[in-house]
């Protein structure tokens, strides 16, 4: 216990002795910190002045030293005034420009200056840049030109051709312009002249006109002649010819059956004509004008007449409605006029539903429309339904006496004005449905403000509505929110006419398309009066198609667009931009598109509809079979002969494929001049069919028989069958079960041999040969991946080296 206490007592003692040598440190320090003082280095030269000339500033600094981490007082850095004696450069500057000139003519082309001055420069400164004078052109007025003579002419033949006589000359005035003076003096002199030896020789005139050819074709003659006068007693004949003859006609002259012989049709006598040209007639009696036939070549060379075109022939009914717009028109009374227009239209109504006219006659009654519609729009006169009805009966009855000349886009902007002349004449809110065979119209007056669903066109449960439209499956939806005026100056307040048409056959007398194209839809127009703001709304357009024919310009069906306003009928659409496909299938296509126009489906046709019947083989496919099989026929003989060496699995694949191609080959050939015969042609596409398919699959063989050889598994004759089954008899039974589900429709058409491209049956084809080709490359490197893969399969093991 005693030892506890002392060790506890020398610890206290110990613990208080730290203490007290603490307490002398930090006095220390303290003592240390308050007598010592903070080292400061010395300060820096002054640097260089900032500027070279005028004035600028030098700086010098010093560094603080603490050793024992204290701050130094006072600054490290110092800044004062430093003024170069020498003085700095100033550099010249522009003043203004001083105003233009006076053009330095008063007329014709001339030029205006302007200059401006340069300060000086200063010690040594740069000059100014830039030019000290500009010049532009200037033509205040065109210069008078006056008249100017020309040179003299070569004096006349005397007046006489011996004694004393006259001779004149004349010189021609330019034209003075831009106010210049004409011509001063005399235009014509005179002077006496005499012969008294009267020997004047004799002057060509000019040559006459040529004659007419003696042939007119296989090379004929034709010549000119000129008369030599003024012969006197003692002068000479003219030197030279009289007569010059030339060669004419020199093309050859048709065959006979390269001539269309006269004939006699529609109490008309149509002349002897060659291939190519056109005969002309008089129209019937019933009409004025002038019919013409055209005499073409058939595809084998022979001379045939076409029919007769009757597109300038008008009857005398519409000739004589047509001079009585004139009459209509004189009327002083806008009133007048629309009620004589009004009665002009019902006359054509009954005119066209008559269904005997000429071409003319169509193009003379859309003039008719084009005139009505225009002055409806400036008397104000609201007209009946009858012109959409006249509309109807053209594009019904257009068709057999369709001459090409009929402007289908000119018809259609006919019945838009008529539609929207008829709706102005409406109450708000009104809804009125044309329907006839072959249109259907709805005009709608709509003030802006009511608008509050979409709109769909047509309304097929609206009472009344003809059959083909309530059954068809086209249909344009018109956004509510399109009903904004586009300009400013209109308000919701503003009232549209909004005018839909749906075409049944108007495609009968569309313009020719390029590349073989053709609608494949009715035709719907939207358009609204006044244009709205559509580049915020999308119509939405679903249109049926009327075949099933692959649409060119792309992998799915597109909405052509024509522009309303296009000038002719000939011209192509306007484009394909403003519509984007959503919807796209065998029977379908919708749309959504951004501007009002007239919307249908381009399509292209089928291969089958736009190739023309050739008679015989083309020299090109003669050819090319002929050596194909003489080079396949070669091979096969060499083959026979060197059977014996190198006959293998794979000589025998080779023999095969080279049939196949062969016979391919010769059918092709005879499938050309077969197509009138149904049943040689449906056989001949069969056996193409088989064929062509026997020619993948026997490369097919090949590839799998070289994978055979690798893996070591070729001499079975197990495998050798199956190369035979694969090559000949899965064409065999791929062609089988197609005509079994098509009862051989599809196999020839009228025009060609070949497998159709109706229905998906070339797919019977393209399929099996597709899939031959992309398997073909897998089964080919099957033995080179196996090879790599597992080497002891493919590699025999070396021998095992013999000790020495």
């Amino acid at each position: 216990h005693r030892c506890f206490i002392s060790v506890i007592l020398c610890l206290n003692i110990l613990l208080l002795l730290l203490l007290l040598l603490l307490l002398l440190l930090l006095l220390l320090l303290l003592f240390l910190n308050d007598t010592c003082e903070t080292g400061v280095e010395e300060w820096a030269q002054w640097s260089s002045c900032s500027v070279t000339c005028g004035q600028g500033s030098q700086v010098r600094t010093r560094t603080c030293v603490s050793p024992y981490g204290t701050h130094c007082s006072g600054p490290l850095r110092e800044t004062r005034v430093c003024n170069n004696t020498a003085l700095c450069p100033v550099h010249g500057v522009w003043e203004e420009w001083s105003p233009w000139s006076l053009c330095s003519f008063t007329c014709g082309r001339g030029q205006r200056t302007r200059t401006r001055s340069c300060i000086a420069p200063q010690y040594g400164g740069r000059s100014c840049d830039g030019p000290e004078t500009q010049h532009k052109p200037c033509n205040i007025a065109l210069c008078p030109v006056d008249g100017q003579w020309q040179e003299w002419r070569a004096w006349s033949h005397g007046s006489v051709t011996c004694s004393n006589g006259t001779q004149q000359r004349s010189r021609q005035c330019t034209a003075a312009a831009h106010g210049g003076s004409e011509c001063r003096g005399p235009w014509a002199e005179s002077r006496e002249c005499s012969n008294p030896e009267c020997t004047a020789n004799g002057q060509w005139n000019h040559w006459g006109h040529w004659s007419g050819c003696s042939k007119s074709c296989d090379g004929g003659w034709e010549k000119r002649i000129r008369i030599c006068q003024g012969v006197a007693i003692t002068g000479q004949q003219c030197e030279g010819t009289g007569e010059e003859i030339r060669r004419c006609s020199e093309q050859r002259c048709p065959a006979p059956y390269e001539i269309c012989p006269e004939d006699d049709l529609i109490s008309m006598v149509w002349k002897r004509t060659p291939a190519g040209d056109l005969a002309f007639n008089r129209c019937p009696l019933n009409a004025t004008g002038t019919t013409s036939r055209r005499c073409s070549l058939s595809l084998h060379g022979v001379a045939f007449w076409e029919q007769p075109s009757f597109a300038r022939c008008i009857s005398n009914e519409y000739r004589h409605l047509q001079h009585s717009i004139k009459e209509h028109l004189a009327k002083g009374q806008r009133t007048l006029a629309g009620e004589g227009m009004s009665q002009v239209t019902k006359t054509l109504l009954d005119l066209t539903q008559r269904k005997n006219f000429y071409a003319g006659d169509l193009l003379v009654s859309v003039e008719i429309l084009r005139n009505v519609t225009d002055t409806f729009k400036r008397a104000s006169y609201i007209p009946a339904s009858d012109g959409v009805q006249v509309c109807e009966n053209i594009v019904k009855e257009c068709e057999p006496a369709w001459d090409g000349g009929l402007s289908s886009i000119e018809l259609m902007q006919v019945i838009e004005d008529f539609i929207h002349i008829v709706g102005m004449g409406m109450m708000d809110f009104q809804n009125s449905y044309l329907m006839t065979g072959n249109v259907v119209a709805s005009i709608q007056k709509l003030p802006a403000a009511s608008v509050l669903t979409d709109i769909n066109f047509p309304m097929k449960g609206r009472k009344g509505m003809v059959e083909w439209a309530r059954n068809s499956e086209d249909r344009v939806v018109i956004p509510k929110n399109i009903f904004t005026p586009m300009s400013t100056e209109l308000d919701e307040s503003t009232v549209f006419v909004l005018g839909a048409v749906l075409y049944k056959n108007l495609e009968l007398i569309l313009p020719t398309l390029r590349n073989y194209t053709v609608v494949n839809s009715k035709i719907i127009v939207v358009t609204i009066r006044p244009e709205p703001k559509t580049s915020d709304s999308f119509l939405e357009i679903e249109l049926a198609h009327l075949a099933n024919v692959s649409v060119g310009g792309g992998p799915s069906r597109r909405h052509l667009i024509w522009d309303a306003h296009c000038p002719t009928a000939s011209a192509p659409p306007r484009s394909l931009w403003g519509c984007k496909t959503v919807l796209t299938d065998a029977s379908h296509t919708k749309c959504l598109c951004d501007r009002l126009s007239t919307f249908a489906i381009l399509a292209q046709q089928p291969r089958e509809i736009i190739m023309e019947s050739a008679g015989t083989p083309s020299v090109t496919l003669i050819v090319g079979s002929g050596l194909s099989c003489l080079a396949l026929i070669t091979l096969a003989v060499v083959y026979a002969a060197l059977w014996r060496y190198i006959r293998s699995e794979r000589s025998i694949i080779l023999i095969n494929f080279c049939l196949s191609i062969i016979s391919s080959n010769i059918l092709i050939l005879v499938g050309q001049t077969q197509t009138h015969n149904k049943g040689i042609c449906t056989t001949t596409t069969a056996f193409l069919h088989f064929f062509f398919l026997a020619s993948f699959c026997w490369v097919l063989t090949e590839a799998w028989q070289s994978y055979m050889a690798v893996t070591g598994k070729i001499r079975t004759r197990l495998i050798r069958k199956r190369f035979l089954c694969l090559g000949w008899g899965l064409p065999a039974l791929v062609v089988a079960i197609s005509i079994g589900f098509t009862k051989t429709k599809g196999y020839g058409t009228s025009n060609y041999c070949w497998l159709s491209l109706e229905g998906g049956l070339l797919y019977a084809f393209v399929g099996p040969a597709a899939a031959v080709v992309l398997s073909n490359p897998v089964v080919t490197k099957l033995p080179v991946f196996f090879f790599f893969l597992f080497p002891p399969f493919f590699i025999s093991p070396l021998p095992t080296p013999l000790p020495l």
